[in-house]
């Protein structure tokens, strides 16, 4: 049997551990989960978690320890979980901003994987980046491959710094996305829609489009071609975007999003 923990119980490891149990109980996997909050570990209690309302025994069953705390309580947390981790086990930290040596500094060594999720895990449909450094056994590593497909797919990074761009682009990127459906909303309303017509156009849009772009396999390039016929109204829409460097925009948006990284990384140093 498989044992996992989650350290910390809010809305990330909700998603996770809601999908780990999402047929119910197994005989092949059990999860514990401690958190602060007695509302969250209610929840996650009628999924099928364990739940305390602090680090125990408990803790050493566990072959996989996931940190899901904030960044900035995990040095606390982890000073109280540190006498009670499975010498033969690993953990797997989701926080951003807080890098491997940190954590090895903490935890005397303790064999580390660095993931970052994003939010549409909370509905099954997220796509986590994994840093699995050299070290870590098979075990191990397919642990926490099980415990991120579990709201999604996972891609695996070959460097850690490549969690930072992971980051910056599918953790952040739902935001860029909703803001993009934004102004397509605004837009239909300015020019007379109701809101709610103005709403559902622009979500099934973006819905519509990105599932057909999973399902067709194509470049996203070809696709953007496929719709648009030349000197029609799609080409000259375009033209508006490509006017104002959506591209450079995007690429500077991406930049700022890891300068701020830096600065948070600096911070646990």
């Amino acid at each position: 049997m498989l044992t996992i923990g989650f350290l910390g119980g809010g809305n990330m490891a909700g998603a996770l551990i809601g999908g780990l149990l999402a047929g119910g109980p197994r005989s092949d996997l059990k999860v514990h989960v401690t958190d602060l909050h007695e509302d969250k570990l209610a929840r996650l209690a009628a999924l099928g978690a364990q739940t305390h309302s602090g680090v125990g025994e408990w803790a050493a069953s566990c072959d996989l320890m996931v940190f899901a705390v904030k960044p900035q309580g995990m040095k606390t947390a982890l000073a109280s979980l540190m006498p009670f981790l499975n010498p033969d086990g690993a953990a797997l930290t989701i926080a951003a901003g807080i890098e491997a040596a940190a954590y090895a500094d903490w935890l005397n060594g303790y064999p580390l994987m660095r993931a970052m999720p994003n939010t549409p895990a909370m509905v099954g449909m997220g796509v986590s980046g994994l840093w699995i450094p050299a070290g870590i056994s098979e075990t191990a590593a397919n642990a926490a491959r099980q415990v991120l497909a579990a709201a999604g797919k996972v891609v695996e990074v070959k460097t850690e710094a490549d969690i930072d761009l992971v980051g910056a682009i599918p953790g952040s990127g739902p935001a860029y996305v909703f803001r993009f459906m934004e102004a397509l909303e605004k837009a239909g309303i300015k020019r007379g829609l109701p809101p709610e017509s103005a709403h559902a156009l622009a979500l099934g849009t973006v819905l519509g489009a990105a599932v057909l772009a999973d399902k067709s396999g194509e470049a996203f390039s070809k696709l953007r071609e496929n719709v648009t016929s030349k000197g029609g109204t799609t080409a000259k829409a375009l033209e508006v975007m490509n006017n104002r460097d959506i591209d450079g925009m995007m690429d500077e948006a991406v930049n700022a999003a890891l300068k701020r990284t830096a600065e948070m990384k600096a911070l646990f140093r």
